[in-house]
């Protein structure tokens, strides 16, 4: 799965950031290093997948989208900082959702304003930003 994760983030034009679906980004995934690298204890990868996967499930949540912030090697997981959370429900709501992932504070709006992923928001959706420093 690494092999199509990294041809995605390629396939992607580099003028904007590069984000993938969740199921691309940890299927095959047991680097800890990935996401939440910060995190001590690590929650583990398995479990950011099923907390995210859930928040996914969310009648209210159009989709969750990892965003790519690095890349390191072809024998090494993508780095993630963020994910995008686009939803009609509030900050507040999703950041109770995301609370066993132990997030900063999230945000509304993209990671990085200046390039933002080439996705569209369904009209009433907002972007919920979930990161980890």
């Amino acid at each position: 799965m690494l092999a199509a994760l990294l041809n995605e983030i390629a396939r992607q034009d580099g003028t904007s950031e590069p984000v993938v679906p969740l199921a691309l980004f940890f299927t095959g995934n047991h680097d800890p290093a990935s996401i939440g690298c910060n995190l001590d204890p690590h929650p583990g990868v398995p479990r950011f997948a099923s907390v995210l996967g859930s928040i996914r499930a969310q009648p209210c949540v159009h989709d969750v989208l990892v965003g790519i912030d690095e890349v390191l090697g072809p024998d090494e997981w993508p780095f993630s900082g963020h994910v995008y959370v686009i939803t009609t429900a509030s900050v507040s709501e999703v950041a109770a959702w995301a609370a066993d992932l132990r997030p900063e504070t999230p945000s509304r709006g993209w990671w990085s304003p200046d390039r933002p992923p080439a996705i569209e928001v369904p009209p009433g959706h907002q972007v919920v930003t979930l990161w980890w420093d």
